[in-house]
């Protein structure tokens, strides 16, 4: 029906239906691109953070702060009196006493000092550090998409170097195969060759099994994207490498960033909040007003036969604190208190912070020298040695396990040194955590 409908109105504008169909098709286009190529780390983090529900929560939250501070700040509503005044039990009659009334009477509370200006200055505060908790959310999400993302790209790695060496060995297995048929190799080294091919796929079956894991929980955040071919490039975060560069052996205090950082900055709020509490305590040793008005109609009439006049009141009421040890100067006491726990907490914080930025800075440094041991010597040692066994074997002086043995140790620590190289990338994730990037 919506077919048959697009028709009938376009049927007579060719030019707009091909100016539709083209840009369907380029958007269509475009996006199988994006799902068959995959999408970047930058991408995927923006996704992820576009589609996190707790952006709405905090959303919400402070919009109901905000509205909250409003309806504090406003007056308590006024309150309307009616009724009958000095009627005579005897009679019950309306007209016969003069002091006989009907009334009606509005009345107005108002707060003390300025406790409704605080009061909606608070709930800002409070709808303030919803602000900070959405961005460290945004931190966090951005944290954990990068370290799925490297994860991933590590098995990725991973999975090309062991199948690599497993078409090097189906290579070996088949050079085997024909020494065996010519009766110039041992029974025992195909089999042995075959374990390994099987070994060989096994660990590609862990492998992929790790990426699907992972890839599992990368959708959380960005949906079937996870499942698709993930770019190789490797991000390089020059601010990061910068950073830590510049940080040598007496530079352990990181105060300066670790200020700016959400969380901190939401402590900061918090103690701003804080002494609002107190200030709004202040305000609980001045008087509360209120503001009463009457008005009374009476029925009867004078001697004379003409209507008694009616009658008009208005009232002042104010409360004096005037005993204040138990009640005023406790919640003054109370708020200075939680300021100072408020305080406290800021300076714990960061210490806590400064002292993982350190530890995460260590690591980097530390994996970044690892690697440069595998780069200069485990990797080239352990590459000649398999050259070695492999001419040996050829010359009939080594038996093919050493040679296996040698591919395999070989391999293992190319692993490991790509677990440490993604290693730091991860550190270098982290790292920015704290710089809030």
């Amino acid at each position: 029906m919506m077919k048959i409908t697009s028709y009938v109105l376009l049927k007579n504008h060719f030019a707009v239906n091909r100016l539709f169909n083209s840009l369907f098709s380029l958007t269509f286009l475009f996006s199988f691109n994006l799902f068959a190529q995959g999408i970047s780390l930058h991408d995927a983090s923006l996704m992820a953070i576009k589609s996190d529900p707790a952006q709405q929560i905090y959303q919400s939250q402070q919009a109901a702060l905000i509205a909250q501070g409003i309806a504090g700040s406003t007056l308590a509503d006024p309150m309307i009196k009616l009724g009958m005044a000095n009627v005579p039990t005897d009679s019950f009659q309306l007209d016969k006493d003069p002091m006989t009334q009907i009334t009606v009477g509005l009345s107005q509370q108002f707060s003390r000092g300025s406790q409704r200006e605080l009061t909606q200055e608070g709930f800002n505060q409070r709808a303030d550090m919803t602000v900070s908790l959405g961005l460290d959310r945004k931190l966090t999400v951005k944290k954990s998409v990068r370290e799925l993302w490297l994860k991933i790209l590590f098995i990725d790695k991973s999975l090309r170097i062991v199948k690599e060496n497993k078409k090097l060995f189906s290579g070996f297995y088949q050079d085997l195969q024909a020494k065996f048929s010519l009766g110039l190799t041992e029974h025992e080294d195909l089999i042995l060759a075959e374990i390994e091919i099987s070994k060989f796929d096994e660990k590609i079956a862990a492998l992929n099994q790790q990426s699907l894991n992972y890839r599992s929980l990368l959708s959380e955040h960005i949906g079937e994207y996870a499942y698709q071919t993930l770019p190789s490039a490797i991000p390089q975060w020059p601010e990061t490498l910068s950073y830590v560069k510049a940080v040598n052996a007496n530079n352990t205090e990181h105060y300066e960033l670790l200020s700016n950082h959400p969380k901190a900055q939401m402590l900061v709020q918090s103690i701003t909040l804080a002494d609002n509490g107190i200030e709004l305590a202040e305000q609980n040793y001045k008087p509360a007003f209120k503001l009463e008005v009457g008005y009374g109609h009476r029925l009867s009439e004078t001697d004379m036969g003409k209507p008694r006049s009616d009658l008009l009141s208005a009232f002042v009421s104010m409360d004096i604190p005037l005993f204040t040890d138990k009640r005023q100067d406790q919640k003054l006491i109370s708020a200075q208190y939680n300021k100072g726990q408020k305080q406290a907490e800021h300076r714990l914080l960061l210490r806590q912070l400064n002292a993982l930025l350190n530890a995460e800075i260590s690591n980097y440094q530390q994996l970044q020298a690892r690697q440069i041991r595998y780069q200069d010597s485990l990797l080239k040692q352990a590459k000649l040695h398999t050259r070695l066994l492999e001419q040996s074997y050829q010359s009939n002086t080594r038996p093919f396990k050493d040679v296996i043995d040698a591919y395999i140790h070989e391999q293992n620590l190319t692993l490991e040194y790509q677990q440490l190289y993604f290693d730091g990338l991860k550190s270098l994730s982290n790292i920015r955590y704290f710089q809030a990037l």
